[in-house]
C-alpha cells in the first residue's frame, strides 16, 4: 500500500512476518509467547485487512486477530463496527482463550520448569494456573519474603515484603518454611509477621489453583493460637503522643508462641493490634520508634499522610523509652528535659522540679530559693 509515493508500514497484515495460528474465527497472531511479557490480555480485530475492533488499552503489546470474511462481516455503510459486535467479541475472546491455551500446553511440554513458569502472569490472567499444578517449581509471583521490620500501612511507610529473585522448587520451600497469615497489623498485631520474620519463613501470596501441590506445606498461622509473653517485664507506662495514647510495657524479652513452636525477641518491638491487647511491648534492645508504624498510618480523614505529626510523635516516643529504660530517675529526667537554648534568661541557672503521682508537673522553683524549703521537707514528701 503506497501513501504519497511512500510504501507504509503493515506490521499487523497476514504476510507481515508474523507467525499467525488458524483458528475457527480466522488468523491469530499471539504476542508475547517468546518470553514473558505480562499477562497479554489486549487484541486487535481485523476484517478484510481493515482495523475494526480494538480492546480498550494504550498498551503495544496486542494480540492481532484477522476475522474470516466469509463468516463475519461489518456494518454498512462505513464498514468501522462488526455486525453483532458484543457476539463477536464474546467468541473472539473465548477462541483466543483456548488458543492461547494450547500454545501454553505445548509450551509446557518444551521448555524447562524455570521456564514455563516464567508466563505465570499470562497463565493467571487467562485462568490457566492448572497447567503449573504438576510443575515442580514455584513462580517467585506466589511467593513473599519478609525482608524489614512489618509495619501497617506499606504506602507510607513502605514495603516489607519482596518476591523472591527466581522460582523456588519444593526442596527448597521445604527446607525454609512457608506460611500463611491473615492478619492486618493494625487490627491483629503484628506478632505472626514478627513470628514469621525471625523463622525466615517464606509467605504464600495466595495466587496458585486450588490443587496445586504447594498447598500441603502452606502453614496457616491464623489457625494456630498465639500466645505473647513477656521475659522479666519491669513495668508499663502510657505514652501519650499527639497522635498515639498507648499503653507500653517493658521487658528484657518477649515469646511468641504458635503451636509447638517459639520465638525469642530482644530487639525489635511489637504491637500487639487493636483487637487484642492494644498495647506495646518494647524489649530492652529496641530504642527506637518504628513500632509506631505498626500502630498506626497517621492518615487523616481525607486519606493524606500527617508527616509533622509522626515526626513528632516519633521525637517524643523515642525519648519515652529511653526515660522508662534509664537506670536512675535523674538519668531519666535528663533525658525527658528538652533543651532551652532559645531562652538565655535561664542559662546557668538550677531549678527543683517536683512531679505529681501521675507524673505531670507539680512546681518548679529556682534552686536558691528551694534549699531552705527542701531542708523543711522530709524526702518522701518530694
Amino acid at each position: 500500500m503506497l501513501f504519497n509515493d511512500q510504501l507504509l508500514e503493515r506490521s499487523c497484515a497476514l504476510d507481515c512476518g508474523l507467525t499467525f495460528v488458524e483458528t475457527e474465527i480466522g488468523a491469530i497472531y499471539l504476542h508475547g509467547m517468546d518470553q514473558p511479557n505480562g499477562a497479554q490480555y489486549e487484541f486487535d480485530i481485523y476484517l478484510q485487512g481493515l482495523p475494526i475492533y480494538s480492546s480498550h488499552s494504550y498498551t503495544s503489546h496486542r494480540h492481532i486477530i484477522h476475522l474470516d470474511s466469509s463468516r463475519f462481516h461489518a456494518r454498512l455503510p462505513d464498514r468501522d463496527k462488526l455486525v453483532d459486535e458484543a457476539d463477536v467479541i464474546k467468541l473472539v475472546k473465548a477462541v483466543l482463550a483456548q488458543t492461547i491455551e494450547q500454545r501454553l500446553i505445548q509450551m509446557k511440554a518444551t521448555q524447562s520448569a524455570e521456564d514455563f513458569v516464567g508466563f505465570y502472569e499470562i497463565l493467571r490472567h487467562w485462568e490457566l494456573l492448572k497447567l503449573l499444578n504438576d510443575v515442580p517449581v514455584v513462580p517467585p509471583e506466589a511467593l513473599r519474603e519478609i525482608i524489614a521490620y512489618p509495619v501497617c500501612d506499606t504506602e507510607v511507610f513502605g514495603s516489607f515484603e519482596q518476591r523472591p529473585e527466581k522460582a523456588m522448587t519444593r526442596a527448597d520451600i521445604a527446607a525454609r518454611g512457608i506460611v500463611s497469615i491473615d492478619d492486618d497489623i493494625k487490627q491483629d498485631g503484628a506478632a505472626r509477621f514478627m513470628f514469621a520474620w525471625s523463622r525466615d519463613y517464606l509467605l504464600y501470596h495466595g495466587t496458585l489453583d486450588e490443587d496445586h501441590w504447594l498447598h500441603s506445606l502452606v502453614r496457616h498461622l491464623n489457625d494456630e493460637e498465639l500466645v505473647i509473653e513477656t521475659v522479666n517485664e519491669s513495668h508499663q507506662a502510657q505514652f501519650q503522643g499527639d497522635w498515639c495514647w498507648v499503653y507500653v510495657r517493658f521487658c528484657e524479652a518477649y515469646r511468641i508462641r504458635l503451636g509447638q513452636d517459639l520465638v525469642e525477641i530482644t530487639d525489635e518491638a511489637c504491637y500487639q493490634g487493636q483487637e487484642n491487647a492494644d498495647d506495646i511491648i518494647v524489649p530492652k534492645g529496641d530504642c527506637s520508634d518504628q513500632v509506631l508504624q505498626q500502630m498506626a498510618s497517621f492518615r487523616s480523614e481525607y486519606d493524606e499522610f500527617q508527616e509533622s505529626t509522626f515526626e513528632s510523635d516519633s521525637d517524643a516516643f523515642i525519648a519515652f523509652v529511653v526515660a522508662n529504660t534509664a537506670s536512675d530517675p535523674a538519668n531519666a529526667m535528663q533525658r525527658l528535659l528538652p533543651d532551652f537554648c532559645g531562652c538565655p534568661a535561664l542559662y546557668g541557672k538550677a531549678f527543683v522540679v517536683e512531679l505529681d503521682q501521675q507524673g505531670k508537673l507539680a512546681s518548679v522553683m529556682a534552686y536558691p530559693a528551694a534549699q531552705s524549703v527542701q531542708a523543711q521537707t522530709p524526702a518522701t514528701d518530694r
